[in-house]
């Protein structure tokens, strides 16, 4: 909860500075490829259902958090002081968290884990340009390589992490402004839903062997970053 205040302080401070910048001229170049970076914070669930039985069904949650950054690049149209784009960012993100749900055979028990990996979303977006600032809303598809997986502590299984990314969808919005020439700042904040993907646990001594398990892990998660681009 520190961290994510923290992190909204920040976006919220660098929103009220570069609003109130006066260091370019009246009608920032929106009209333009941009290319850029960012660097941000992001803090989720992950929600564990168990599907073919051996254990409580759940869904067992956790929090995975972590920081992300990557790279960006986009195009925009004006229209008036309309503006429609399209984006996409690529980058890691350390989504990264456990937990533990109970096994059939106390005081054995099933590690629940998320790992960080490549993200990537391509959106859409839509604001209103008023000078060298834009606020704009933003959506589209979303991609996630993190890997989770069940295991459990009593031997004779073989644990099947995740094998496939998480894909699903990414929405949400910020302030950009114009800080200096072709060069802008913005806040952003955005929800991921990565969707859900099957991992599994087969049993390899314990009766009936060769059974597989399965289990299946969703992904949410929410972010704040700060970004920077070059409009060409």
């Amino acid at each position: 909860m520190c961290m994510r205040r923290s992190a909204l302080f920040v976006g919220i401070s660098l929103a009220g500075f570069i609003l109130s910048s006066n260091l370019v001229r009246a009608d920032g170049p929106w009209n333009a490829f941009y290319v850029g970076a960012h660097a941000g914070y992001a803090w989720g669930s992950a929600d564990v259902t168990d599907t073919t039985g051996g254990v409580a069904p759940g869904p067992f949650s956790y929090s995975p958090k972590g920081a992300f950054g990557g790279g960006t690049a986009g195009l925009n149209w004006r229209l008036q002081g309309i503006l429609l784009g399209v984006e996409g960012d690529l980058g890691y993100m350390d989504l990264s968290g456990s937990g533990t749900a109970p096994s059939s055979t106390p005081p054995n028990h099933q590690d629940l884990t998320l790992n960080g990996g490549l993200y990537a979303v391509g959106a859409g977006r839509v604001g209103y340009a008023f000078g060298q600032t834009l606020i704009y809303g933003k959506g589209g598809f979303a991609y996630f390589d993190g890997t989770a997986a069940q295991t459990t502590t009593k031997p004779g299984y073989l644990t099947s992490p995740t094998s496939s990314a998480f894909t699903g969808w990414a929405y949400g919005g910020g302030v950009e402004h114009f800080v200096w020439r072709n060069l802008s700042v913005k806040v952003e904040y955005l929800h991921f839903d990565f969707g859900s993907r099957v991992g599994s646990q087969i049993s390899i001594t314990d009766p009936p062997i060769g059974f597989k398990y399965d289990n299946k892990t969703d992904v949410t998660a929410d972010s704040v970053k700060l970004g920077f681009a070059y409009h060409y």
